[in-house]
């Protein structure tokens, strides 16, 4: 999306010119799998921080697009992040965080010497101070910090700052986000040409379903708190499709999103999967059994054995976990002749 012309427009050509710069061309959600197949399955673009992968360790040939490359804001190391924009080639990449005009200035060569390389990829600098933001040229998207990060934008910069420029809006809840969306497109008295909203992030509806709550537009809804049928998973992707009919609503939603995930084949769990051989339920050593255990892997992440299916079954659902991909996930030790 590029920055437009606003000389000489008419009333409803600078209407349409406005609504097309709030319509963002993607919206991130950064996770592993599974949430991140529910993600893309739903239109969101997926990705991962540098250090971090999709964790698909159990699934073979799964080919699920890194959408997004978030840096390791905590420990950044561009020489590092160049490796893995090399890597892995995303479609958006969040190059770093400029605290002054040096480190602005470095992302910027930094920003040009890959896109020689990568000229698919669109990269963002996040600047954290008014001389950083001024640094950076026109043409490179700048990331609007509007979660919890350490310092905010609008904590020093004002709404004219962003207006003309090609942003991305990094973190805070869609109704936090839509503000500044409205701060930075709506029409102004003097004229101002709109900011153009290339992107959006924010990745807090796993924190919300970990406690049983998913997103809604009328705030966190824990309705499915004590219901069995919702697991972590179906949680985060129930709040995902709010998500989605918010940035619809809103107009923001972009025009065109991710496609399907294709059929994907899927590498069950195996007793040598465990860490532990104690059992998830009754802690009892799971190799002492005739039988050998039972593993399940969940979507959780975690991987547990179990000595026997009445502890497997107890487990599960006393806790409310669901198998990562359904009964494909359970590994049953062969019956005793």
């Amino acid at each position: 999306m590029s920055i437009h012309d606003f000389s000489g427009a008419t009333s409803d050509s600078t209407t349409n010119t406005y609504a097309d710069a709030r319509q963002a061309e993607y919206v991130a959600f950064l996770h592993r799998v599974p949430f991140a197949i529910d993600a893309l399955n739903l239109g969101f673009l997926t990705g991962f921080r540098e250090d971090c992968s999709y964790q698909q360790r159990q699934f073979l040939d799964l080919e699920l697009p890194v959408g997004m490359l978030d840096n390791d804001f905590r420990n950044p190391d561009l020489e590092r992040y160049t490796e893995r924009v090399l890597e892995h080639k995303p479609d958006v990449g969040i190059i770093g965080d400029a605290y002054d005009t040096a480190e602005a200035r470095s992302y910027v060569r930094a920003v040009r010497d890959l896109q020689e390389q990568v000229p698919e990829t669109e990269f963002v600098i996040v600047p954290k101070c008014s001389a950083a933001l001024k640094e950076i040229p026109d043409d490179i998207v700048v990331g609007y910090s509007r979660g919890y990060a350490d310092i905010l934008a609008h904590e020093f910069s004002d709404p004219i700052d962003w207006r003309g420029r090609r942003v991305h809006i990094l973190g805070g809840s869609p109704p936090k986000q839509l503000v500044v969306v409205d701060q930075l497109t709506q029409p102004t008295l003097t004229g101002n040409p709109p900011a153009d909203i290339v992107g959006l992030d924010w990745n807090g509806l796993h924190r919300g379903a970990q406690f049983g709550e998913f997103w809604t537009d009328s705030g966190w809804d824990d309705s499915g708190r004590d219901a069995d049928h919702m697991t972590v998973r179906a949680t985060v992707r129930h709040g995902l499709g709010h998500v989605r009919s918010f940035w619809e609503d809103q107009g923001v939603w972009p025009e065109k999103s991710t496609e399907c995930v294709g059929r994907i084949q899927y590498q069950p769990p195996t007793p040598a999967d465990l860490h532990s051989s104690v059992c998830a339920e009754c802690e009892d050593d799971v190799w002492t059994r005739s039988r050998g255990p039972f593993v399940a892997e969940y979507d959780t992440g975690d991987v547990c054995g179990y000595c026997c299916h009445e502890c497997y079954f107890t487990h599960r659902i006393r806790n409310h976990l669901e198998e990562i991909m359904g009964e494909a996930s359970v590994y049953t030790p062969p019956a005793l002749h």
